[in-house]
This record gives structure tokens, sequence and C-alpha cells, in this order.
């Protein structure tokens, strides 16, 4: 009977073990896309195809995880998050297209959202998803400077995002390459996230994003000034003399007319135009005062914004929200954008204390990176319409996994 029972153990755990690993697959896809580089895979889907599979092999486990979800505050701040956006559906300047964008795009990510929290319930899984979205997210930034096109001096690549995008997915996952470039990690993993660093740094540059290059420039100064004792030395140098490098190559290879345009913002369209974001950004706010309780549905800013212009004896644009903030109070109203917010500064604390909380060194470190990612991802999202993306997602239920693993310490050291 023994001998059955300590089989049986060893055929869960290993069946178990098969399911992390095909979460780690599935982060891979998610953060690669190769749907942006191979057209015949849109047809397949593979980050939903993928991670239905995953859904599907976790009912089978799923007690061996137990991670309340309920248990965990930022993830019911993302839960009630999630119920403003389905409440908008109803309300919505165009329905079918709220309810196609929350149950066939935006179900992927809660999905992700979901099983990241349940399944990953230590320091060591949680390192493997951090590496595998560097290494996934390297992958596609490398690919994307060999297979894109410099369209009007910048880079351009796949259906999905455009160059300022592309500038945000890279900043928003740079300073975990750090994570992985210590004496402690083989010398490939090491080579492997250096190469990442100066690709995403090219890569911005390449992009000619403005709101890139600005958050950018907030991670390095945080890399290289903020007070710490998990970051070394060597790892500001190394960070300072990574960036320096590629900026000096960058501007003598690179167009970067449009970044220098920095220095002329009150000059720019996008200022003083009636199509330009400064105008956007008011017409959302009033908007959004006019649909206070539902907004004007998710996904439907662009219709909203045309119908507003429609009213005024204006042409009909369909103009992008170009502001996280601005999307979010639009689409969902003024309970969604508080929500917004709120999951936000959470995440930030969580990852400010880290230090506080007496956790785990490797703990501190992811604490201290994504401290500086998160920061700089928030600096971009002010300039594009990401609201509902993967990146700010992953923050959230990072920031939700370290504090779990928090509490279990805690208690592991009551119990001790």
């Amino acid at each position: 009977m023994m001998v059955k029972t300590q089989t049986l153990t060893k055929n869960i755990k290993k069946d178990s073990n098969l399911l992390i690993y095909l979460f780690y697959l599935w982060i891979f896809i998610l953060m690669l896309r190769p749907q942006d580089f191979i057209d015949v895979l849109m047809t397949i889907r593979p980050v939903l195809s993928v991670g239905i599979v995953v859904v599907i092999v976790y009912v089978f486990y799923h007690a061996l995880y137990r991670n309340r979800l309920l248990d965990n505050q930022q993830c019911r701040l993302y839960i009630y998050f999630l119920a403003t956006i389905i409440i908008s559906i109803p309300f919505a300047y165009y329905r079918r297209g709220a309810f196609e964008f929350v149950f066939t795009k935006y179900i992927s990510i809660v999905l992700f959202f979901f099983l990241f929290y349940k399944l990953v319930d230590d320091s060591k899984k949680l390192s493997i998803v951090l590496w595998t979205s560097c290494f996934g997210i390297g992958l596609y930034l490398l690919f994307a400077l060999y297979q894109g096109e410099m369209i009007s001096g910048r880079l351009n690549i796949g259906r999905m995002y455009d160059p300022n995008d592309l500038a945000y997915i890279a900043v928003s996952f740079l300073p975990f390459n750090f994570l992985f470039i210590s004496n402690k990690d083989p010398m490939w993993k090491r080579m492997t996230c250096l190469v990442n660093v100066v690709v995403g740094i090219v890569v911005i540059l390449m992009t000619g994003s403005r709101g890139g290059f600005i958050a950018l420039g907030i991670v390095v100064l945080m890399l290289l000034f903020m007070p710490s004792k998990i970051i070394k030395m060597s790892y500001k140098i190394t960070a300072a003399a990574l960036t320096l490098v590629v900026v000096i190559y960058a501007g003598s290879v690179i167009d970067i007319t449009r970044l220098e345009t920095i220095k002329q913002i009150g000059e720019d369209y996008n200022v003083i135009d009636e199509t330009g974001r400064m105008e956007i950004w008011k017409k959302g706010v009033r908007l959004m005062l006019s649909n206070p309780l539902t907004g004007v549905g998710v996904s439907c800013f662009g219709k909203a914004i045309g119908e507003e212009r429609r009213t005024r004896g204006l042409q009909e644009i369909w103009q992008s929200p170009h502001n996280s903030l601005v999307q979010i109070g639009v689409e969902t109203g003024i309970v969604g954008l508080i929500l917004f917010v709120l999951i936000s500064i959470n995440a930030f604390r969580i990852f400010r204390n880290t230090k506080r909380m007496g956790s785990a060194e490797q703990m501190m470190r992811i604490g201290e990176m994504a401290k500086i990612g998160f920061t700089g991802h928030i600096a971009a999202s002010m300039f594009l319409s990401q609201a509902y993306s993967i990146y700010w997602v992953f923050y959230i239920v990072l920031s939700a996994s370290l504090w779990n693993l928090h509490i279990s310490d805690k208690k592991a050291d009551v119990k001790d």
C-alpha cells in the first residue's frame, strides 16, 4: 500500500512538472509573439491555443496549487477592474467590438494572470518566469532588428505594434536582464542578457519614440543613482557603459532627429494641432466626465472620439488615446480609472518594500528591478494606448506573487 502511495505521489509530481513547463512555454510564446514574423501562425493563434492547453492541464491538477485569488489584495482589485471592463460592454459605443475584444483577445491576458498567480508559488519558479520573459522579448527585439522595416526613419515590425509600442516593450523588461548577469549565473545566460540590454537600447533609439527615449532615460538614471545594497556597483558601471556606447554608436548610424525634437516640444504638432495628443487628451477627459459610471466601452475610444468630432461638425476621424490613463478613464469610467491607478500604486509599493519585508536576497533583487522596470513602463505608457497590455498585467501579477511569497515565508518562520 505504501509503495502504491509513493508511486502515485511521484506520478502527480511528474504531471505537475509538465504543467509548469507548459506554462513556461506559454510565457515564451507570449513574449516572443512568433505570429508577428510568421504569417501562417496568425490563423493558429499560438498564444490563445497554448493558453487553452495550459488551462486544460491545470484543471486536472489545480488541487496542488492553493494560492487563493481572493486572499490577495492585488488579485481582488484586478477582479474588480475586470468587472468594470465587462460592465462597460452593454453601454459601449460599439457593443460587438467591445464584446469581441474582451472574449477573444483580452481573455488570454486574464488566463495569464490567473495561471501566473496560481502556478508561480516559489522563488525558483519566479526566476525562471523572469528569465523566460527576458529571453523571449530579447529574441522578439532581435527579430525586429533583422526583419523590421525603416519607414520614415523609424523601425516598424508586424501588424500589431507601431514604433512607439516597440520601444515600450523594450523598455518595460530591460532592467530584469540585470538579474542574470552575476557571477552565479552561467556565462551563456549572462552574455544573453547583456545582448538583450544592448538590443533593447538600439531598438528604442531606432523607433524614434520620444516617450520610449524618456522612459529609457528614467530607467538608466534609476539604475545608476538609486540607493541599493542589491544592485552592485559593477551592474551600474555595466549599465552606464552599455548605454553610453550604444547611444554614441547609434547617434552616428541612426537618424535621431525625431528624438532631438523633444527640445522643441512647444512647437510640436501634438501640442498645437487640433488632432494632436493634447487635444485628444482634452477630448478624452470630456468624454469620461460625460460617461463617468460605465465609460464609452472597452476598445471604443476611437469610435467615441469620431462621434464627438462629428457632432461638432468636424471630420469623423477615429483616433487612439495615446495615454493609458486617459484610455482607461474614457472606456471604463471613473471607477475603472481609480482601480487602475490603485492597482499600479500597490504594485510599486510592493516592489519598493521588498527590502523592508525581510525577503530573501533573490526576492529583494527582483523587487528592485521590478520597481525600476515598472517606473519605465508607466512612463512609456503615458504616451501610448496600452492600458490592457500583457506587460502591465505582468507587473501586477508579479507584485501579487511577491506579496504572496512574503506571506508564505512569514508563516514558515512562525512554524519554525
